[in-house]
């Protein structure tokens, strides 16, 4: 499948951006891999306004329906890691939010959404990419690797909504 579009979202793209965030978390209960956000706290809709407004989301368009959807922010975010690409930090994106609605999961659209997030990071300036995948979402870290990104390092990270976790982090090049 290939996505009719990828661009930045739209403070008017909100209602399309909650929804597949919704249908994401909604859908984690049937996923033996996944992120294990938490709706309405990570991610919510205010949340998510307040990204689109504050930093980059890219979202995958198919048939006039956001069905992926990324966050980007700019700055470090990993103080415990030794990153190999040493560079200011207004030139590392951090990614967050990466998904793609349950039902276009495993039709390649996959790899032109986030090649469409790396067009904008480059856009943007980013010479480096950083991200972290819960150690056993093990889909999302070979498709990262596929494309590119390399393990840097495993460790436990605090997230507000389900505490500590065993992670990975993960460099990518521009």
């Amino acid at each position: 499948m290939e996505l009719d579009q990828v661009r930045v979202a739209q403070l008017s793209d909100l209602k399309g951006v909650t929804s597949l965030y919704k249908a994401v978390c909604d859908h984690q209960l049937l996923d033996k891999y996944g992120a294990k956000w938490t709706w309405g706290e990570y991610p919510s809709a205010n949340g998510l306004r307040d990204f689109i407004q504050q930093a980059t989301v890219v979202v995958g368009v198919k048939d006039n329906q956001i069905i992926a959807a990324g966050v980007m922010t700019t700055g470090e975010e990993y103080p415990d890691v030794n990153w190999p690409t040493k560079v200011n930090e207004r030139e590392i994106g951090i990614w967050h939010l990466i998904a793609v609605h349950p039902d276009y999961r495993r039709t390649g659209g996959s790899h032109q959404f986030l090649d469409g997030l790396l067009n904008e990071a480059r856009r943007e300036g980013k010479r480096v990419i950083h991200l972290d995948v819960l150690a056993d979402n093990l889909p999302s870290e070979k498709l990262y690797s596929k494309i590119g990104f390399r393990l840097i390092k495993e460790l436990i990270i605090h997230y507000d909504d389900i505490g500590d976790q065993q992670a990975k982090v993960m460099e990518y090049q521009l």
